[in-house]
This record gives C-alpha cells, sequence and structure tokens, in this order.
C-alpha cells in the first residue's frame, strides 16, 4: 500500500531542487538545507523534556499545572501537553473578571475547578534558526509564535486567533536550574487591555494524568464531519504527478491515520501510524527511479530508511464556522490550513513553512462512503510549478476482543 512519505516526499525534492538551483545562481554559500534535517539537538530542548508540576497566578486565577515534554515526529518537534486547573479566584481577581473582561457570576463559578488542556508544538526553522511555536487549548484558542533564545531565557512573542482573535503576547521561559522553570506570560488584549500570569513548575517522575473533563465554555465538536472521520484510516492506493512524471506508488509500504477527539473534544487531531519497520529493496526501487536524478543516492536512502510521522490538528473556529488546520511532520514540514465543506468534500488552502517554505496547496477531501475517502492534494511550489496527489483511504477494522 502506497506510504503517505512518499507523496510529501516528492513535494520536498521538488522545492529543495527548486530552491537549491534558485539559490546557487545568488550564491552557493546560501543553499537552504536538506530536505530531511537532523532532529533538534539543541541544548535547550533537551533540557526541556521531561513532566512538570506547578503552580500559576494570574489577573484571572490562581491554580496548579502538570506538563509532560517530549520529542515527537521522529525528533522534529517538542511537543507539550499540560492541564491546568484554577484552585481560587480571590476578591481582586473576580473583580478584574467582572470590570475588565466582563464575565458573568456563573462563568467565574464554573472557571474554578474546570480542567483546562493545553497542547503546544515547537521546533527551530531550519533556515533562519528562529524558534517557531504552535499553541492550541482546550478553550479553542490558538496561538502561533516566533522567538529567540537570550542566555537562560526563551522569548516568544506570539499572535492569538479563534477564540483569542486579536491578543497579542509575550512569553518568557526562564531556567532557574536544571529541575525549575518560570514562565511569565504578558497579554495584550483588544483596546490595550494588559494582563499576566506567571508560573512556576519543578521537574517530576510521574505521568501527567488525563482527565476527562470537559471545558467549561464551549461545547466538544459535534458536527457529523468530525465526527464520521474519527477512527483508524488506512492507506490504500493513490498516485502522484511529479512535474509531469506520473508515479504510481502501489504497493511501497504500509501506513494510515488514527483520528481522535482530544483537548476536552475541541480538536480532531490525526497521527500517523506506520506499521511496518521500513521499506524492502523491491520496494524502494520505484521511488529511486523517480526521484534519483533529483538528490543523491546517499539522501535518498537515509530518507527511505526512516519512519514517517506526521500530525494534523484541526477545529472548528467557533465564530466564523471557518475549519482551521496545523500540519507537521518528521521531515519539519509544517504549515497552516483554512477551509469549509462543500457538500460531501472538505476544501483546505494551506500555506507551508518549515523545509516547505514558499509552498502554498489546496486539499480537497471527499468522503466516497461510511468507510472510504480520497484526498486530493495540488501543489504550487517555488518557481510556480505544480504537482497534484491523490490518496485513498479505507477505514481499518478494529478486532474485537472474544
Amino acid at each position: 500500500m502506497k506510504h503517505v512519505s512518499i507523496v510529501l516526499l516528492i513535494v520536498m525534492v521538488s522545492m529543495a531542487s527548486c530552491a537549491i538551483n534558485e539559490e546557487k545562481e545568488i550564491a552557493e554559500e546560501s543553499k537552504p538545507s536538506s530536505f530531511q534535517p537532523e532532529p533538534l539537538d539543541d541544548e535547550w530542548s533537551k533540557w526541556l523534556v521531561g513532566q512538570w508540576e506547578g503552580s500559576f497566578e494570574s489577573d484571572v486565577g490562581t491554580g496548579k499545572i502538570l506538563m509532560k515534554i517530549e520529542f515527537g515526529l521522529n525528533g522534529q518537534f517538542l511537543i507539550m501537553k499540560s492541564e491546568a486547573e484554577i484552585t481560587e479566584i480571590t476578591d481582586k481577581q473576580r473583580q478584574y473578571l467582572k470590570e475588565t473582561l466582563y464575565a458573568s457570576d456563573e462563568y467565574i463559578e464554573k472557571s474554578q475547578n474546570s480542567i483546562f488542556k493545553e497542547q503546544y508544538i515547537q521546533t527551530i526553522d531550519p533556515t533562519t534558526g528562529e524558534r517557531i511555536g504552535y499553541f492550541f487549548d482546550s478553550q479553542r484558542c490558538i496561538a502561533t509564535g516566533k522567538g529567540k533564545l537570550k542566555g537562560n531565557k526563551e522569548i516568544m512573542e506570539w499572535v492569538w486567533s479563534v477564540i483569542a482573535q486579536g491578543n497579542t503576547s509575550v512569553s518568557i521561559i526562564e531556567k532557574i536550574n536544571d529541575n525549575k522553570i518560570i514562565l511569565n506570560h504578558k497579554y495584550t488584549l483588544p483596546y490595550g487591555i494588559k494582563m499576566e500570569a506567571k508560573t512556576e513548575m519543578t521537574r517530576k517522575r510521574e505521568t501527567v494524568k488525563d482527565s476527562s473533563s470537559h471545558s467549561f465554555n464551549l461545547k466538544s465538536l459535534d458536527d457529523e464531519w468530525s465526527k464520521w472521520l474519527i477512527g483508524k484510516w488506512e492507506i490504500t492506493g493513490g498516485r502522484s504527478d511529479f512535474l509531469g512524471d506520473e508515479l504510481d506508488l502501489e504497493g511501497v509500504a504500509e501506513s494510515g491515520y488514527t483520528i481522535e477527539f482530544r483537548l476536552n473534544g475541541q480538536y480532531v487531531i490525526w497521527e500517523s501510524w506506520p506499521e511496518t519497520g521500513g521499506m524492502t529493496d523491491e520496494q524502494k526501487k520505484p521511488v529511486k527511479e523517480a526521484l534519483g536524478k533529483y538528490i543523491s543516492d546517499e539522501e535518498l536512502e537515509r530518507f527511505l530508511s526512516i519512519r514517517y510521522r506526521s500530525m494534523l490538528i484541526q477545529t472548528i473556529d467557533p465564530m466564523t464556522g471557518e475549519r482551521i488546520a496545523y500540519s507537521f511532520d518528521s521531515q519539519r514540514f509544517y504549515g497552516q490550513g483554512r477551509g469549509r465543506l462543500e457538500g460531501n468534500k472538505e476544501v483546505m488552502e494551506w500555506k507551508w513553512s518549515g523545509i516547505g517554505r514558499g509552498a502554498t496547496s489546496v486539499t480537497i477531501m471527499e468522503k466516497i462512503d461510511e468507510n472510504r475517502l480520497t484526498i486530493t492534494m495540488t501543489y504550487t511550489l517555488p518557481g510556480s510549478h505544480k504537482m497534484e496527489e491523490e490518496v485513498e483511504m479505507t477505514r481499518k477494522k478494529i478486532k474485537s476482543e472474544k
């Protein structure tokens, strides 16, 4: 069966080869990074990995927090998952909520002892060295951040969207020692309103608990399209039109996606599941024949020997109804998509960053029946090159235990 990593490899190879040719005309030393970057290996990222617990105090409440940080997608991203609980709202904080954020008494009461879940994905842009972050939470707030390290601090500037539309913020993570973190976050809300939060955490060993509590102010995603997607899907076929050359990779490898509701049901998250340990020499042969003229044998062999990993995080903007998605993979190829439903199709427009910097695409996912779908991806690569991919997926039946 077709392996989705080959589909994206074709895109990346094309972008890398086009970009390299363009850059060589300017200066050899400015040549972009390889399409298969090395995993994150900087001291800051390695220090952050682990499990943390602590407390926070903000203008809207005081509470406790648990966080787990690990390398994901073959080490190309840091993935941070946290749970926070407001345990106390003082009279001063209650007044701030009412006068500044116009919160009702009902809202304030519900916020106490509610579990807030967050997922934060971070990497380093291989072309600029800039630290890039994407934040999602169970109130359906989304933020994108860019920043840098300065001594023992990481400074990030954030732009917020969806529920937090119009907000900006600056976060500073300070390393106190190997086992202690202080996070200061300063927000600028619409109309110049300011808000601050401070979190202190220490490293711990226990696994972060998984609470099933729901967000207090938003209903979980409940649309028919999202509910239909939930399950395990297997890639069963497809094709690729690579710079005018048709490439059929039927029989390459077994792969697919597990699709689940997460973060209190506010997001649909796709995660890839390679079932096999790698590709055989016979399976690699058609790929090498198609792509060997664009990249070296060494780089191609390295890519084909590494298991591909990817993650897609999607939600619905509750104010506009627009479908919003973020994609990340183990080649440090990441992007943001926005779209809509049209009958039995989901149409998404994408802008790509990282290794995919400069590319755009349109993805059409079509529901064939309850257990089959197709995804057609049309890419516009740097230099205006066009490419089209089509993937067929079938719902994988889960064997019931007797």
